[in-house]
Order: structure tokens, then C-alpha cells, then sequence
């Protein structure tokens, strides 16, 4: 074993002094401009002062039941994210997320206006990733959805999905104008949660085609109701089975179901037809449907904004299902 000198370590220790001093200095100094969380990454909250995290989304945000997931915007459209606050709004910046892996799709800029930010500029599933000085919050509760314009429909498909043609586009006058865009649905978002109880694989077409992405119109304000309904029907009490039938249906495909109207809501996002087992029996039966139709009246007289169509299917011996919309008018019928 050999020993240092002690004349050799007496003229190194004032060196290593001023060394170690200038290391400590730039490990303060980083750290004092640059949080934690910034430099490695990772999703620190605020300190906890009795109310959880300082960057939430608002309650607002979810629907009147709570429970939506998802908000609906043009590519690029600047608007005022519904981010609850209990700090400054000053110094805020923001980056998107792909929903479906946390990968960045976009750089980091400030807000503007308080809690403005600008969607991304291609369709699909995002979060919104949020830089405070004292924290880096992913708003994980919300999910935006950029939509494809409608205007990006050539003749009846969509990047090679087959859409068909909406009666607004033969110049009809009394036709509804066709949904403002379509939502893209890659394998990989098609689990991404857009309600408590609902994915936007639910909402796809069942067309038979197999090709990817694919395109859904979606109206929010329909899960906003069927969550609304289902909260009636005791779901926060028990589970209870519920199963999509169909969710948007491209005109194309409405025009082979059976027995479906030619202008049909389901073409247009906010229509969902549903099987749910109310009693937890392991079945559906018209008693469910009936009790699922009970619940839809109720939603309707505290909610009317989410006013619509209710149909009740399944009593000539077909499996029993209910339709329910929100086109905005009160409108009942047995199938």
C-alpha cells in the first residue's frame, strides 16, 4: 500500500478545495434555473398544500355528468384549455403529447392569454403537457382529439376509407350539413379512453373494413348523455354490462342496415345504439330496455340540452337494444 507523501497532499488540498467549490457552485446554479423535473423528465407535482395537484383540468371540462374524457378541435385552433390553476398563469408553457404513448408531437411554446394554446396541425389523440416553474404536469384526465376536416374527404373515402356520400353533398335542401371533420383512429388510439365507461374503438364503424387508420364522426355531447344515463341506472352502485351495437355508421354503411333511416344521426357522431344489462343478470331484456328508457327521460328533463331521440328495439324477438341521440329534439319510436 503506498502512502501520499504529506508535503504532496498539503499543496493538493488547496486545489481540491477550489475544485469541489466550483462543482458545487454549477450544481446549484443548474438546479436553481432548471427543476428537477425539466432536467430528468420525470411528472413531479406541485408540493402538496392540502388540494392535490396546482394543474388539473376544470370540472367544467368533463360534461355535465362528469365523466367525458375528450374535447373535439380543428387542426390548429387556438382555444382556451380548461386548465384549473392555483398558481400564477404566468411563465406557463406547454408541449402535445401523442395520447397513445406520451411521445412529444410538438415544441415547447408559451400560452398566451392566460390558458390559450394552439391544437397541433394533424388529426389524432393528444394530451396536453404543461411547464410551470415549480412543476411539469401531463393533463392525463383529458384527452383532445384534432379532427381530419371534412373538407379533406375526396369524392366518398378518406385516405382510402370508404365514407360514402352525406345528403348534403347531392345539394339536398332539407339535409343535415355533414359533421365537421372526422376523428382518426390509428390500432394503436383505438383503446384510448373518450369516456369513464367508453373507447373510441366503440364508435367505429362496423363496416367489415380492415385497413388503418379509420375515421369516426363523434359528437362529446353523446357520451356526455349515455354517462348521464347509466349514472341514473345505479352504475356508481354496481357494474353493469354495456355493450356498443353501433356508434357511427359512415353513409356508406347506413344504406345496408336493415331498416335504418336514410338520414340516420348515427352518420353524423351523436347517436349510439346500446345493449346494457341493468340488472346484472348476465342477459338483456326488454324489462333493461325499459328501465335504460326510464332513465333517458330523467336525463332529459334535468339535462335538456342533451334533448334527442330514444327508440327501443328487441320485443318481436330480436336481442333488445335502445337508440339514443342528441339531435337537439325530442323524438320517441319502437322499433
Amino acid at each position: 500500500m503506498h502512502e501520499l507523501d504529506p508535503q504532496r497532499r498539503d499543496r493538493w488540498s488547496p486545489v481540491l478545495l477550489v475544485v469541489l467549490g466550483v462543482i458545487a457552485f454549477v450544481v446549484v446554479a443548474v438546479f436553481a434555473t432548471h427543476p428537477p423535473d425539466l432536467l430528468f423528465g420525470s411528472s413531479l407535482g406541485a408540493p402538496d398544500d392540502g388540494a392535490g395537484k396546482r394543474l388539473t383540468a376544470l370540472p367544467t371540462a368533463f360534461g355535465e355528468s362528469g365523466e367525458v374524457r375528450l374535447q373535439l378541435r380543428m387542426p390548429a385552433e387556438p382555444f382556451e384549455f380548461p386548465l384549473e390553476l392555483r398558481a400564477s398563469r404566468d411563465s406557463l408553457r406547454y408541449r402535445w403529447l401523442r395520447a397513445s404513448d406520451s411521445l412529444a408531437m410538438t415544441p415547447v411554446q408559451a400560452m398566451t392569454r392566460g390558458s390559450t394554446v394552439t391544437a397541433p396541425d394533424r388529426a389524432g389523440f393528444y394530451r396536453l403537457e404543461v411547464f410551470a416553474p415549480d412543476q411539469r404536469v401531463i393533463v392525463d384526465s383529458l384527452v383532445v382529439g384534432v379532427l381530419l376536416p371534412f373538407a379533406a374527404k375526396h369524392g366518398s373515402t378518406v385516405n382510402g376509407y370508404r365514407i360514402g356520400n352525406y345528403r348534403w353533398e347531392r345539394a339536398a335542401d332539407d339535409a343535415t350539413p355533414p359533421p365537421p371533420g372526422f376523428v382518426e383512429v390509428t390500432r394503436e388510439s383505438a383503446e384510448t379512453a373518450v369516456s369513464t365507461h367508453f373507447r373510441i374503438a366503440d364508435f367505429i364503424t362496423h363496416d367489415g373494413q380492415e385497413s388503418w387508420p379509420r375515421y369516426v364522426a363523434l359528437d362529446p355531447r353523446i357520451l356526455d348523455k349515455v354517462e348521464l344515463v347509466l349514472r341514473y341506472l345505479g352504475s356508481r352502485d354496481h357494474d353493469m354490462t354495456v355493450n356498443v351495437n353501433s356508434g357511427y355508421r359512415t353513409p356508406l354503411h347506413n344504406r345496408r342496415v336493415p331498416r335504418a333511416a336514410s338520414d340516420s344521426r348515427h352518420q353524423y357522431g351523436d347517436a349510439a345504439d346500446l345493449a346494457i344489462d341493468v340488472d346484472g343478470d348476465g342477459r338483456v331484456t326488454y324489462l333493461d330496455v325499459l328501465a335504460v328508457a326510464r332513465a333517458v327521460e330523467w336525463v332529459e328533463r334535468d339535462h335538456p340540452g342533451l334533448a334527442g331521440g330514444l327508440g327501443l328495439y328487441g320485443n318481436r324477438g330480436t336481442t333488445p337494444y335502445v337508440h339514443i341521440d342528441v339531435r337537439g329534439t325530442t323524438k320517441r319510436w319502437r322499433g
